[in-house]
Formats: C-alpha cells, structure tokens, sequence
C-alpha cells in the first residue's frame, strides 16, 4: 500500500455527511483512494468518468432507494465489486442485493475493523469471473443442471436454488429455516460448494450436541490447563473453519449465554480460546440453520435479536414435502436407485404406491421419505414396490385422508385444496386466531402458516373471540 500506483481506489456512496466524511478519512489512513460521492446519480457519474477497485454503497440514499445504483452498476460494471451497507435492513432489498452479485452486505453501525476486514477480503476475491446482468438469471434447467445434489424440479424449490445460486457468490450471512427434515444442510452444503469458499472447510458444528458448559471450549477451543481434563490446547471448530464456512445448525436450540459468545465472534471475526488471552483472527462465512421461528423466539426473549439479525442476513425458507408435489416421485426413485447401490432389485412403484406418496402429509419431510424407502429396499420380495410395502401408520392415514375423494367429481388437486382449508379453518378455530400455537400443531413455521392463509383468502383475526 506505500506503492501510490499500487493504492486500490474506492468510490463511497452514501447521503450521511457524517459518515461518508469519517468513513473516507479512515479508509484513507489505511492507504485507500477514495472517492465519496452524496447519492447514486453521481456515483454512477463518476463510474462513467474514472476507474475504480470497488464501490461502498448505501441503499437507503437518493438515486438508490430502488436499488439503481446496484443494478446499473453491477449490469454496466459487473468487474467491480461492491459492498452495501444499510441502517434499514429489509428481506426483500437483502435479498435483491445478493441476487444482484454483492460480495457483501453490512449493517450500520458497523465496526471500522470489520469495515476493513470485508474490504481487503472482497479485494483479495476480486479476480473471481464476472457476475453475469441482473436480466441474465439462469434457466430453470441451468439451475437444476447447476445443483445436481438438489432433487427437485417443482416451482418452489426453483424459487429456493434461484435464491441460493446468488447467495452463494457473496459472503453475506444465511440463515436456512424449515420443518426438520426438509434439507436445510444439503442447502447449506450448496451454498458452500458454489463459492469461492469451496475449497476449505465447511465445518458443521451441532448445537444441539454441545453442553452449555462446553460451548466455549469446542467452538472456541482451549489452552491446557483451562480447566480440568484439559490436558492440551485443542483448536476449535470456529479455527478450522477459517476461509471457510462454519455451518451452526440447529441455532434456535443455543441458550442464551452461549448466543452472547457467538455474538462477538460473528461480529469482529475474533474470538478468544478458553484460557488465553490473545484475540485470534478467523475469517469465515456463517450459514445457520433452525427449525424454530426465530423471530417468535425473540418476541419471546429467547434469541438475542442482534444476533438474530447478524445470522439472518437473508434468510431462505425451505417448503416442507407436502408442498412440493411432483418432487415426491423424484425424491423417492433417487433413493430407491442410491440405497440399492447400483444394484437394483427393485425397479418401479405401483400406481398405487405413487398415489400413496402424493397424497400423504410427510410430517417428516424428506428424512421421513427417506426412511419409507429404506424399508422398502429391506422388505419388498419383488421388483415393484406395492401397498403392502409401506409402513401401517402411513397406509391408515392415507386411508383417512381422502375420504370421499373416489366417488368425487371434482379434481384430485380441488380435493386436496378444499382438505387443506378446512383444516386450517379447523385450526384456527381451536385456537382462536393463534397464528403461532396453529403453525406449531400443523408442523409449520409462522412463515408458512401465512402463506398458506394467505392463499386460501383466511385471516386470522376473523377466528379470535
């Protein structure tokens, strides 16, 4: 940096004079060439005008509130990485951001150290290829083809991979949440594949397998003599996730003081061994997983909402099975070819089977699927598998399901739909417009109840008495 042809130079777009005025001197100091513009119309102008390495924006300023400046720039400029930072986080601007090929996304206030440390990292990666416009989206073939360890071809899981395929081209923070079951490490596995962090570690840590008592010492690690039984220093799961990605799952499980140690370290990318006093470095992507709804977790005040929203970033729904129709038959002939290790004894499913498969809720999702098949490759005597195959519970259930289906005239699709108002109508009732207590009865997310609300035309507040 003591080389002036070797200074990178940043354009700063943001409209708090304040904040654009220190933010320059700093970056200046650290021996950057900055440029600070007051909104996106001139920095667009002085991307016309002059080179630069990489452009620090904020979204919520003039010439920026619909994401112009992201969207001409990363379309006319896709060579120059860019890093947002807001004050005013939304879901759907994150979300737009990340599509667009952000290499990062921060919140105000943010550290000037981790300012600095997104900077050099983002500079560091900016040989990666150019991002392709914001109108060249890959096709839904592409995606399929682009993720083969995803099965799915329905709407919804489109919808997921589309979210994914942009996501996994930054570094920003994912939180995957979803009933258990529905694929939330094979997504974060991914996201992992599909970025320049491949190439090291994606270090899954449990948190429903660490003892509170322990969290320090397994995330963090610990010198010896700590405590006892420590008899040498151990490196933590945290330090072999540097470059990487470290995969928290099952977040909602952490208890609150164990939040609190997490916190620091998604914040400065630090984090202190047991025992020692040194500050040790790591740079890594966190992708957090739950099952929970986050969100009714804060409102109950057992989830930190900082750290809530420094996880959350973008947060990626997965649909549970029964919401993702004909993916069912694909899920269930990619195990039943897998488990049978290239040997296939069995070779198809019944009418009846299949039929079976669409119309059952699948409480368990894709693990539960899983499971059917893997009993079916142990028991079934011949090369197709029949009714008499499947586990009793699910065949009564299936035979409750539809009870006047067969004689109907109207569609199997109108059966379904009018099966599932009622029950939501049945629902609501018992719990008098209690959104969360009926998500959580029906297996669903807060989310998802919403949605599902939503596309049958019910509002909760009709049922509270």
């Amino acid at each position: 940096m003591n080389d002036p042809r070797q200074k990178k130079r940043i354009l700063i777009a943001d409209d708090e004079p304040l904040y654009l005025r220190t933010t320059g001197q700093l970056l200046r100091q650290a021996g950057y060439e900055c440029v600070c513009v007051a909104d996106g119309d001139a920095a667009l102008e002085k991307l016309r005008d002059e080179p630069f390495d990489l452009i620090l924006s904020d979204l919520n300023m003039p010439g920026n509130l619909k994401l112009e400046l992201l969207r001409q720039g990363r379309s006319e400029w896709p060579h120059i990485p860019l890093i947002v930072i807001t004050g005013v986080p939304s879901l759907p601007t994150a979300i737009e951001s990340v599509r667009l090929g952000i290499a990062d996304y921060l919140l105000k206030p943010v550290k000037y150290e981790d300012l600095q440390a997104s900077i050099a990292r983002v500079l560091a990666h900016s040989t990666v290829p150019e991002v392709e416009p914001a109108d060249g989206r890959s096709t839904g073939t592409e995606l399929l083809e682009r993720f083969p360890e995803i099965i799915g071809r329905s709407a919804v899981m489109r919808e997921v991979l589309e979210i994914v395929e942009r996501v996994a081209e930054s570094d920003v923070n994912v939180l995957i949440s979803g009933e258990s079951g529905t694929g939330k490490e094979v997504i974060a596995h991914a996201i992992h594949n599909h970025s320049r962090r491949r190439d090291h570690s994606f270090q899954i840590i449990d948190c429903t397998a660490i003892p509170e008592s322990l969290f320090e010492s397994v995330v963090f690690g610990h010198a010896r003599g700590a405590f006892t039984g420590a008899v040498k220093d151990q490196e933590g799961l945290l330090s072999q996730s540097h470059l990487g990605t470290a995969f928290f799952d099952e977040l909602g499980e952490l208890p609150l003081d164990s939040q609190a140690k997490l916190l620091r370290a998604v914040q400065e990318q630090a984090f202190t061994p047991v025992g020692k006093n040194e500050l040790r470095k790591v740079d890594t992507r966190f992708i957090c997983a739950t099952n929970r709804d986050l969100q009714d977790e804060v409102d109950a005040g057992r989830f930190r909402q900082d750290l809530f929203y420094r996880l959350g970033v973008i947060n990626l729904e997965l649909p549970p099975l029964r919401d993702r129709g004909e993916d069912v038959m694909l899920l269930a002939s990619h195990f039943l070819n897998y488990l049978q290790q290239g040997e296939p004894r069995i070779v198809r499913f019944s009418a009846e089977v299949a039929e079976a498969f669409r119309v059952y809720r699948w409480p368990g999702n894709i693990r539960e699927l899983r499971n059917v098949i893997e009993r079916v490759v142990a028991l079934s005597r011949t090369d197709t598998v029949e009714l008499s195959d499947l586990p009793r519970p699910m065949l009564e259930d299936n035979a409750t399901a539809l009870p006047a289906f067969s004689s109907s005239e109207i569609s199997r699709e109108e059966a379904l739909d009018n099966a599932d108002q009622d029950y939501l109508i049945a629902l609501l009732k018992k719990h008098r417009g209690n959104v969360s207590k009926a998500a959580q009865q029906a297996g669903l997310s807060r989310q998802g109840m919403h949605k599902l609300l939503g596309r049958y035309g019910l509002d909760a507040a009709d049922f509270r008495t």
